[in-house]
């Protein structure tokens, strides 16, 4: 019993979960049908790769084929400006839902063609019991070491701009008028796209919400930035401020939001904090980059 409540707790803090949600619900039918037009990225067999709800989420895991979601507006409203959304997961799996499809929907309410980013992510065992240890296990020790890095995320987010950028006129986008946000694992990825990347230099804007503030963005361009936490964040605990202090030393288009409650990933799961307008935060942001 202590080892289970153990682990349901090293869950609910990692995933934004309430407190009091109840136990997950790994069945595959659950999961509702994906949105959007779907753009593969590394054709490759799909191999293992599950969708399944845990916390009132949807998650994919061991997704070896990486795709684009794309979520465009509805009723003549496009503005003509894109966003490649990068969701969470700790590179176990794609918090494709919460941090995904949910954060696309309310850009594409405000005019912007969204792109929802499903990466690759590393191996976790094939039942749902030994995924939810797996997970606990690792995600117990939020905020007391480093995330490996896992660049075939990486990679695939470097082509998911490329791709973005190359098609933008014959989608009817801007091209120099796309950004990208991402969320945690999503985060790690995007600093280091803008690290390692040429392609860094095409995003006009990027966010980065509740990302490993241990990293201090060594190298790459600087586009505006919105940055978003929660002080109870393990992540805010370990690493403080030093990825903004760093930031900011080299620009200050810097937009920084550090939230009271709302703990690791709030995304779009309300937490009854004002963390929960971190959304509405963003847009604003947005309506003026």
């Amino acid at each position: 019993m202590r080892k289970s409540i153990a682990f349901l707790a090293a869950v609910l803090a990692f995933t934004g979960a309430p407190a009091r949600a109840q136990a997950p619900d790994l069945a595959a039918d659950t999961v509702p049908a994906v949105r959007g037009e779907e753009l593969v990225l590394n054709d490759v067999p799909t191999g293992g790769e599950t969708w399944t709800r845990v916390f009132g989420q949807v998650w994919a895991r061991n997704v070896q084929r990486s795709t684009l979601y794309v979520i465009r507006p509805k009723n003549g409203r496009a503005n003509g400006k894109s966003v490649i959304v990068v969701p969470g997961g700790g590179y176990m799996f794609v918090s494709i839902d919460s941090e995904g499809f949910r954060v696309a929907d309310r850009l594409a309410a405000q005019g912007y063609t969204a792109f929802v980013l499903k990466y690759r992510v590393n191996p976790t065992p094939p039942t749902p019991e030994g995924f939810m240890a797996d997970m606990a296990s690792k995600f117990g020790q939020l905020g007391k070491g480093e995330l490996a890095d896992l660049p075939p995320a990486v990679d695939d987010l470097t082509a998911a701009v490329s791709l973005v950028t190359a098609r933008a006129v014959e989608w009817k986008l801007d091209p120099k008028q796309v950004g990208a946000i991402g969320f945690s694992a999503g985060a790690r990825s995007l600093i280091r796209l803008i690290e390692q990347k040429k392609e860094a230099a095409l995003l006009r804007h990027a966010a980065l919400l509740y990302p490993p503030m241990t990293q201090t963005v060594t190298g790459g361009p600087r586009p505006p930035l919105f940055l978003a936490i929660a002080a109870h964040d393990p992540l805010f605990k370990q690493g403080g401020l030093n990825l903004l202090d760093k930031w900011i030393k080299e620009s200050d288009a810097v937009e920084f939001h550090l939230y009271y409650g709302g703990e690791h990933g709030f995304g779009m799961m309300p937490k009854g904090t004002t963390s929960d307008r971190w959304i509405d935060q963003y847009l604003d942001w947005l309506a003026v980059q």
